[in-house]
């Protein structure tokens, strides 16, 4: 009786390879482009990615159309915006006085804000975004700067990044303005 060997579907590969050695160059060729597809993303413009363009041109609106959010942003129709150069504290911070007592700082900055603004038809110049990714702008109400004008009441502090309100700020310190009266620290 004559012994049956099974039957070989598959034969054996001419070339000498195994597949290990298959399995090998295939996964080295996957990250070879892997790694230069990687190289190549890096090389590319940032913005190629869908990165939004700075803001810029004029935003204006009538009174009812504007709303004072805190009391360094504004909402100029849609538009929420951050007066550029102004550092307001945020409602709800207690600022404390010289005689101990407490007041929500914030609220009235907020408050001063409202009162450049009231009635007054708002023109505001974009420049950019803040550090926190919201539109900055250089605004006025009628007549008045109101960038400037919160910095030289004592509502505001000059950021570091916008020297030019520095003068303001010293001098409504010294004159204790706004948030420097009675001598509240912000």
């Amino acid at each position: 009786m004559p012994v049956r060997r099974p039957r070989r579907i598959f034969a054996q590969n001419s070339s000498g390879l195994n597949g290990g050695t298959v399995g090998r160059t295939v996964a080295a060729g996957l990250f070879g482009a892997l790694a230069g597809a990687f190289v190549v993303m890096l090389a590319l413009p940032s913005d190629l990615f869908g990165r939004v363009p700075q803001p810029s041109g004029t935003v204006s609106a009538e009174p009812a159309a504007i709303a004072v959010v805190d009391g360094d942003t504004l909402r100029v129709h849609d538009t929420v915006l951050r007066l550029q150069g102004v550092a307001a504290p945020p409602r709800g911070r207690m600022c404390q006085r010289d005689d101990g007592t407490s007041f929500d700082c914030g609220a009235a900055a907020a408050a001063a804000l409202a009162d450049l603004v009231r009635n007054r038809r708002v023109v505001c110049q974009l420049a950019g975004r803040d550090d926190t990714g919201y539109p900055q702008a250089q605004c006025i109400a009628g007549e008045t700067d109101i960038n400037r004008q919160l910095v030289a009441n004592g509502w505001a502090h000059a950021r570091t990044d916008a020297p030019t309100f520095g003068p303001e700020e010293t001098r409504a310190h010294s004159e204790l303005r706004g948030l420097w009266r009675g001598g509240a620290t912000f």
